[in-house]
């Protein structure tokens, strides 16, 4: 049987967060002592614990003091010993708070106890941002979306937060899909589902999806392999529902415009009058910022369409027809008020 007896430190997670340290006395596969928790919001609290050691590390506390004003009820916490010396696993209390832990221990005695708690690792955080396009998603995508993003996650839940009616609203994920009455599309996403991962530190996903802007999946961890990984695998899941004309547009819309500036400068001799001239050359800027503010206004960087699973074809596909006519109608007008000027001058 290990013997645990020492100091330990570490954190908790869940609806309370904090630094939590205890000091652990064993005699055969009993154990007990004082733990106190410094919570991030509540302040101090001190509990007397008793429990026991086999496969799952078991601990009864009972709250003896706390800062003024706060309730506390009996926890139960329950773990097991990592093979790199932690203690992790899950705690409850009585009245309704739950959560997640990993601690560390603290030997004074030790030349350097950071190296003996974590088996000579470094910590190192490793992050991944891929950035997206245009994206249409329907309820069908992003429900196969939270189911994937959550796969290698044991005890996080999936956050959503999006905005209503000028409000920015949080849920989990479950209650979002739920509570879907009266909402037809949005224009802004972000999934947030984060875990403890090893030396205290948690790994986090976070996919934010804009209406104007640049969209982004961001993937943090310690694991440099995983991080890269999902990321990957994170973007391959949404990349088919980018719209690959409204994404080059707003891409290099820059480029765009400049070529069709280049087209105006090369027909321009063409024009003799120089009133007319003056006149194309306004009308084909005035046209160029339509196009963008069109873009803008009516093909939104991100669209998500709940009230329907499985869109239509023309669904999936009106962004595309309606940027290409707006492009096309534009160079029309414009090949169209060249004609005219071009008569007009000569």
């Amino acid at each position: 049987m290990e013997n645990l007896s020492n100091r330990w430190a570490g954190r908790i997670y869940g609806t309370n967060t904090g630094n939590v340290f205890l000091d652990l006395n064993q005699e055969a596969e009993n154990i007990s002592g004082r733990l106190r928790i410094m919570d991030s919001v509540f302040g101090v609290s001190i509990y007397a614990y008793s429990g026991t050691v086999d496969d799952q590390i078991i601990l009864h506390c009972k709250p003896e003091s706390a800062d003024d004003g706060t309730q506390h009820g009996d926890v139960t916490v329950k773990g097991k010993l990592t093979p790199q010396g932690s203690i992790k696993g899950e705690w409850e209390s009585t009245i309704g708070t739950a959560g997640t832990f990993e601690i560390y221990p603290h030997d004074i005695n030790a030349t350097d106890p950071a190296e003996d708690a974590r088996g000579g690792n470094p910590e190192q955080i490793h992050n991944k941002t891929i950035q997206l396009g245009s994206v249409r998603l329907f309820k069908d995508d992003i429900l196969q979306l939270v189911s994937f993003i959550k796969k290698d996650f044991s005890t996080g839940r999936v956050i959503v937060t999006y905005t209503q009616r000028g409000s920015e609203l949080t849920k989990y994920a479950d209650d979002f899909f739920n509570q879907l009455d009266g909402i037809d599309q949005l224009n802004y996403i972000k999934f947030v589902i984060q875990e403890p991962e090893a030396y205290g530190i948690n790994r986090v996903i976070v996919i934010e999806l804009v209406a104007n802007g640049t969209s982004e999946i961001r993937v943090s961890g310690i694991n440099e392999s995983w991080v890269l990984g999902k990321a990957e695998s994170i973007y391959q899941t949404i990349k088919p529902k980018q719209n690959s004309l409204v994404t080059t547009y707003r891409k290099y819309g820059l480029n765009l415009n400049s070529v069709i500036f280049v087209a105006m400068l090369i027909v321009l001799p063409e024009i003799v009058d120089w009133k007319n001239r003056g006149i194309f050359v306004i009308v084909v800027f005035a046209l160029l910022n339509f196009l963008l503010f069109i873009h803008n206004m009516f093909i939104p960087n991100t669209a998500i369409y709940l009230e329907q699973a499985k869109p239509s074809f023309l669904k999936r596909a009106w962004p595309s027809i309606l940027s290409w006519f707006i492009a096309a109608s534009s160079s029309v007008a414009a090949a169209y008020l060249f004609s005219i000027l071009k008569n007009g001058g000569s």
